[in-house]
């Protein structure tokens, strides 16, 4: 039994699975189950390079990698998918390249016209002689037997041998779209280049439906898979609205797949019911004024990057996202009224939720001495990520910060709240001066409900958001007193 030498959540990360190299660099070392080898070639171990020499960090990687093919290996072993013929990406390019050694083309066995039977003929003993010569002769009395006592042919064959047969045999105007293949063509052809977060989400929502009835062609899934993929979401611990939100996206990935690729099918992920949703949505709590407080000198006592992003979102009630994926030159500190610009940088891979939510808000309070830490620790740069820690070109990493921080806050300052309760905070606190609520939607970037005249003219001055704010944080100082 191997040791465990990393317990992360319910995931246990065994030592076989971790090989470092001489050169200092860790690698992903894990033996693929013999039922399952014909996915991937060859070799009888997954090895891939962890990009690091740091152990922890490695070892983090590998549970992420451990867990990533856990999930897929148990779509190939799916009872349904294997019923049905599954096919991966995996085994397709390893059709592809057994293909080459046949010398034969998709479509080679699908034949039609006056010399068909001749050219049909030929393919066939191309493949009856690849497979007497691996499998001998059990397969050849398979194969002239029609009774088949000695099982069928195809019994034979492994995943790639069977998807390189049936590319060989098929149609070649009717190809076969897999679901992985409309995820592909989804990201692929988006109308702006999508971000590493939209990228990772997608693929983890296709994932979801792989994981539960396997990758298969997309007009054979049926009404019964969705519910079967409803199911197994809901099992795994996650809200009605976070399985909703996940049965969009992929319901998203099926009409572009049928659109795109002509298919006469329908939607089977449409208007899927959830029962009971909604009613388990929990309200999400705001911070006390003493929890506030007490975050504050906990933020000033510490003076790093990870309370600079907390002590930016507590007193401008903006998202975690919006403040990680600052820039130096959106802090402006000389102008006066002292605030950041939230807007999207679309090439750089910073998109925001929606267009509310591009605004300019004062700096006051904690925010300010915060801006003004994080602008110093740059030096003389006046460009660039304000948290490269958590900022890069093309990749916003916000969730990482916000799992960072509500650790903090829970095991730190024992507050058992996230990162998203400031946002809750600073309306409760705009309430309580009795801000007009265009100006409140306007600090926040919330989507006004009111009349669509509020969106005429050229929006709020500085100064004016800038008074209502200080008054909401310095009644919030008066009432801890």
């Amino acid at each position: 039994m191997p040791k465990i030498i990393l317990g992360l959540g319910f995931l246990k990360v065994s030592a076989s699975y971790l090989q470092r190299r001489k050169t200092g660099r860790f690698y992903y070392y894990r033996r693929i189950p013999t039922e399952l080898r014909g996915h991937y070639g060859k070799s009888p171990f997954r090895v891939v390079s962890l990009k690091t020499t740091d152990e922890y960090e490695a070892l983090k990687r590998v549970a992420k990698l451990a867990s990533q093919d856990d999930a897929y290996w148990k779509s190939l072993r799916a009872a349904a998918a294997q019923d049905m013929g599954l096919t991966t990406p995996e085994a397709r390019e390893g059709a592809k390249a057994l293909m080459a050694r046949w010398g034969l083309s998709a479509g080679a066995g699908h034949r039609t016209g006056p010399d068909a039977h001749r050219q049909v003929s030929d393919v066939v003993a191309v493949l009856d002689g690849y497979f007497v010569g691996v499998y001998g002769s059990d397969y050849e009395r398979a194969r002239m037997d029609h009774a088949m006592h000695f099982g069928s042919p195809q019994s034979f064959y492994t995943p790639v041998e069977a998807e390189a047969v049936r590319l060989v045999m098929s149609d070649p105007s009717k190809p076969r779209v897999l679901l992985s293949d409309a995820l592909k063509h989804y990201l692929e052809n988006r109308p702006k280049t999508p971000s590493p977060k939209f990228i990772r989400d997608n693929t983890a929502y296709i994932g979801k439906v792989t994981e539960a009835v396997g990758d298969l062609p997309l007009t054979e899934y049926r009404r019964d898979h969705a519910h079967k993929v409803k199911d197994h979401l809901l099992a795994s611990g996650v809200t009605t609205g976070t399985a909703r939100r996940t049965i969009t996206a992929i319901s998203a990935v099926f009409n572009h797949g049928l659109r795109e690729f002509d298919l006469a099918s329908s939607n089977p992920f449409k208007s899927l019911p959830i029962a009971g949703e909604g009613e388990d949505a929990e309200e999400k709590a705001s911070f006390t004024t003493k929890e506030l407080e007490a975050i504050e000198s906990a933020c000033k006592l510490k003076d790093d990057d990870i309370r600079h992003v907390v002590a930016l979102q507590a007193d401008t009630g903006a998202r975690i996202a919006e403040i990680v994926g600052l820039r130096i030159e959106e802090v402006a500190l000389e102008h006066a009224v002292p605030h950041i610009q939230i807007r999207p940088h679309e090439s750089l891979g910073r998109t925001l939720k929606n267009g509310n939510s591009e605004r300019k808000v004062p700096l006051v309070g904690i925010a300010l001495w915060a801006a003004q830490r994080a602008v110093e620790a740059h030096g003389e740069r006046k460009a660039g990520w304000l948290f490269p820690r958590y900022a890069e070109d093309g990749d916003i990493k916000a969730t990482h910060a916000s799992g960072t921080i509500n650790k903090w806050l829970r095991k730190g300052l024992e507050i058992n709240k996230t990162t998203h309760s400031f946002r809750h905070a600073m309306r409760d606190r705009l309430r309580r001066v009795e801000t007009p609520e265009e100006i409140q939607d306007a600090i926040g970037g919330w989507k006004s409900q009111g009349s669509i005249g509020r969106s005429y003219g050229q929006g709020h001055a500085l100064a004016q958001l800038q008074a209502w704010l200080e008054k909401a944080v310095s009644h919030e100082a008066e009432r801890s007193c």
